[in-house]
C-alpha cells in the first residue's frame, strides 16, 4: 500500500498529469463549440422534426413501399404521392410487422427500434431529430466524441511511468528498496489504472455539464434507435465503461514498451504508433475477416469495443461479452511479458 502511495504521489506531483486533465476538459469544451456552431450554420438553428417510422402512401391514399416511392420520384409520377412520420404507437405496430417478415440477421435491429420507440409510446412523447445538430443528451450518450483523446491520455502516463525511472537514474534507488521488481511493476500499474479512473470522471463530468449548452432532449428517455430503450445516462455510462476496458487494453501495450526501452519519448512514441495505427488497419479489417473467419480476434478487430456497446456492429459478428473477454486475454498476455521482460531486465547501464 505504501508503495501505490508513493507512485501516486509521483505521478501528482508533475504538472503534466493535471495538464493532461485540463487537455480533456478543454477538447470536450472545444467540441461542445463546434456542435453550436455546425447547429447555426448561417445563423439559423434547424428545428428538429418528429422522429418515427415513415411510411410513403400513393395519390390514392394507399401505403406503397420505399422503392416503389422512390422509383416513382425518379420517373416524375410522383403527383400526389406522399410520406408520413408515424407516431411512436403506430411505429411500434409498423415495426413488429416488419419483424415477422424480416430475415433472421436483421431482427435484433428492429427489435431495438421497437424498445426504442415502446418507451416513448408508454410515455406519451415524441422522439425528435435533426440531421444538422446534436442534442445535449446525444453528445454526453457520446461523452463528447473524445473517448479516444482520453485513452491517448492514460498511454502516455503508462508509456513513461516505467521508462522516466530508467531515463531519470531512479530505477536503481527505486529497485534498492525492500520490494520485488513484481511488487514495484504492480503498483505502477495499479496507479496508471488510477489516473484512468479519474480521467474517466473527469471525461463524464465534463461531457455532462458541456452538454447542457446545447438544445433539446431529455437525458432519462431513450437517445438512439441503436441502443434501443437505453437512455442517455445509461449509454454514457456503458461507454465510459467500455472506454476503460480499452484504456487498460492501451495501458498495457504502453506498459509493455515502456518496460523494454529507456527512453520515455521513444516509448510514447511507439505506444502512441500503435494506438493511432490500429484505426488504420481497422477499415482494412472486414475484408480479411470475410475471407479468414479467426482474425475476427486480432486485437485491432476488438478495439472497436465502443462501437459495439453503441448499437453497431462490428467485423466477425462478435457479441460484446466476446470482445470483453478477448481483450482481457491480450491485457494479460502484454501484462504476462512486461512482468517477464522487467523481472530478466539489467539495469546495470541504466
Amino acid at each position: 500500500m505504501h508503495l501505490i502511495q508513493n507512485e501516486f504521489q509521483k505521478l501528482f506531483l508533475k504538472k503534466s498529469s493535471w495538464i493532461m486533465q485540463l487537455i480533456l476538459i478543454v477538447m470536450v469544451f472545444l467540441m461542445t463549440m463546434l456542435m453550436l456552431m455546425i447547429s447555426r450554420v448561417d445563423g439559423i438553428a434547424e428545428k428538429p422534426q418528429p422522429q418515427g417510422v415513415t411510411t410513403y402512401l400513393n395519390a390514392e391514399g394507399q401505403q406503397i413501399s420505399k422503392d416503389d416511392y422512390l422509383t416513382a420520384q425518379s420517373e416524375k409520377k410522383a403527383e400526389g404521392y406522399s410520406e408520413k412520420v408515424l407516431s411512436p404507437k403506430d411505429s411500434v405496430t409498423a415495426l413488429k410487422a416488419a419483424k415477422e417478415n424480416a430475415p433472421k440477421t436483421e431482427q435484433d435491429s428492429i427489435q431495438k427500434q421497437i424498445d426504442y420507440y415502446q418507451v416513448y409510446a408508454d410515455k406519451g412523447k415524441t422522439p425528435m431529430t435533426s440531421s444538422s445538430s446534436m442534442s445535449g443528451p446525444e453528445f454526453f450518450a457520446s461523452l463528447g466524441t473524445v473517448q479516444m483523446i482520453a485513452s491517448i491520455l492514460v498511454a502516455v502516463v503508462a508509456s513513461v511511468i516505467v521508462a522516466s525511472e530508467f531515463s531519470g537514474g531512479t530505477i536503481k534507488l527505486l529497485l534498492a528498496r525492500p520490494y520485488s521488481r513484481s511488487q514495484i511493476l504492480a503498483s505502477k500499474f495499479f496507479v496508471v489504472l488510477l489516473y484512468a479512473v479519474i480521467t474517466s470522471i473527469v471525461l463524464l463530468i465534463s461531457a455532462f455539464l458541456f452538454s447542457l449548452l446545447l438544445s433539446g432532449g431529455n437525458y432519462l428517455l431513450p437517445v438512439s434507435q441503436d441502443l434501443g430503450a437505453m437512455n442517455a445516462v445509461q449509454a454514457a455510462l456503458l461507454l465510459l465503461g467500455s472506454n476503460f476496458i480499452l484504456m487498460t487494453v492501451y495501458a498495457s501495450i504502453a506498459f509493455l514498451f515502456s518496460s523494454v526501452v529507456r527512453s520515455q519519448a521513444l516509448a510514447v512514441g511507439v505506444s502512441l504508433g500503435v494506438l493511432f495505427s490500429g484505426s488504420v488497419l481497422t477499415a482494412l479489417l472486414p475484408i480479411a475477416i470475410a475471407k479468414y473467419d479467426w482474425m475476427k480476434w486480432i486485437l485491432f478487430n476488438l478495439l472497436n469495443l465502443n462501437s459495439a456497446v453503441s448499437g453497431q456492429p462490428i467485423a466477425g459478428g462478435l457479441a460484446v461479452w466476446q470482445i470483453i473477454a478477448g481483450l482481457f486475454v491480450y491485457i494479460i498476455i502484454f501484462l504476462g511479458l512486461s512482468f517477464f521482460i522487467f523481472k530478466k531486465r539489467d539495469v546495470a547501464l541504466s
